[in-house]
């Protein structure tokens, strides 16, 4: 087999920058076994990934196993790159790259270079459940301010979160407070977290639900090949909304949290397991009590959106809007039914994107569908 580094110097000898993949690489030895690969020389550096383009000094080496909880903001294993137009990036770079069970947090965006190839073989998750931490480059804050409830006695629900989908709108709540109002649609140039969905509005106390956060950011670029067993995963998808609760009354609940991003780039991608970003669910509006929560996108199911909160009660409130999936648009929150009081219902999270370059074997697992570029 003919390595990276044999690659590289056969490219510095002939003079040329070219990118490796969309051809087959050939030899007038045809015995010689020439992996297909996909990386790009320049300037004496070796490139990865067609979204954000990664640049490192030479094809990494060597295996690196990937475990347990993983910090982009202060994990040793980290390079940090600079990134146009986005965040900074944690790039961890091997020949061979393994993942088991691992929850990724932090606040730059999460990129697995491996020059061989990438497996995953447990679940890794940049999702920001309701009741956890952040994921990694995920935020709590919505892209578009005009996302929140706004209040007139009573609060209207926030609109959920909107990346690769839209969000749902906010319900209206009762005596004239206003549904939040959805943000739009992410044009996607950068790797980068989702969408948080919008607070929802107080009413006459401190009783907005609190808005669902988004879900993070993670890239895997392979050299030639990334694979998902069965029993792996990843997850990217954003928070349940809080309620509106007891603490006034007429509050509004908050909007579910938008899914994430995940980039998977390779010549060959084999998805056996599951690739999921979903939204989250938006809190139900309260009166005198709380709400009910939104539930959290998918983290365990790839076909699961997050649940809307209820309200209070049928006569105080109204319902949280569901969450996206692969086969569920984002519901928008209610307003409190007919002749009843409360905050609206917060509107559900949009899905994430799953972003990926290369030839898919499998991948019945995989939602939102997949972005092909």
């Amino acid at each position: 087999m003919l390595r990276f580094a044999t690659l590289l110097a056969v490219l510095s000898s002939a003079g040329c920058h070219a990118l490796l993949g969309i051809d087959d690489f050939s030899t007038a030895d045809a015995s010689i076994d020439v992996p297909v690969v996909d990386m790009l020389v320049v300037d004496g550096q070796v490139c990865f990934g067609a979204l954000t383009r990664v640049c490192v000094a030479s094809p990494p080496v060597g295996t690196i196993i990937i475990a347990g909880s993983l910090d982009t903001d202060g994990d040793p294993r980290c390079e940090v790159h600079n990134q146009t137009g986005g965040p900074d990036l944690c790039v961890i770079a091997g020949g061979q790259i393994s993942i088991e069970n691992t929850v990724v947090t932090g606040s730059r965006p999460l990129v697995f270079i491996g020059s061989g190839g990438i497996t995953v073989n447990g679940t890794i998750t940049v999702s920001s459940p309701r009741l956890g931490p952040l994921g990694a480059a995920a935020t709590g804050t919505a892209c578009v301010a005009s996302q929140a409830g706004t209040t007139n006695n009573d609060g209207g629900g926030g609109a959920g979160g909107s990346f690769g989908t839209l969000g749902g709108v906010g319900g209206a709540g009762a005596n004239g407070g206003g549904g939040g109002v959805v943000a739009p649609i992410v044009n996607l140039a950068v790797i980068r977290g989702g969408c948080a969905g919008g607070g929802g509005a107080p009413g006459n106390g401190l009783s907005g639900g609190l808005a669902g956060k988004s879900g993070g950011a993670i890239a895997l670029l392979g050299g030639s090949q990334i694979s998902i067993i069965s029993a792996g995963a990843i997850y990217a998808s954003g928070g349940g909304a809080g309620p509106g609760s007891l603490q006034g009354s007429g509050g509004g609940g908050g909007g579910g949290g938008s899914g994430g991003l995940v980039v998977l780039d390779a010549p060959s991608i084999q998805i056996l397991g599951a690739v999921v970003a979903h939204g989250g669910g938006g809190g139900g509006g309260g009166q005198a009590s709380d709400g009910q929560p939104g539930g959290d996108g998918a983290t365990t199911l790839s076909a699961v959106a997050g649940a809307g909160g209820a309200s209070e009660s049928p006569t105080h409130g109204g319902n949280g809007g569901r969450g996206t999936s692969s086969i569920d648009a984002s519901q928008a929150g209610s307003p409190p039914a007919p002749g009843a009081n409360g905050g609206g219902g917060g509107g559900g999270g949009g899905a994430g994107i799953v972003w990926m370059h290369g030839t898919l074997a499998g991948g019945t697992k995989i939602s939102p569908a997949p972005q092909v570029h």
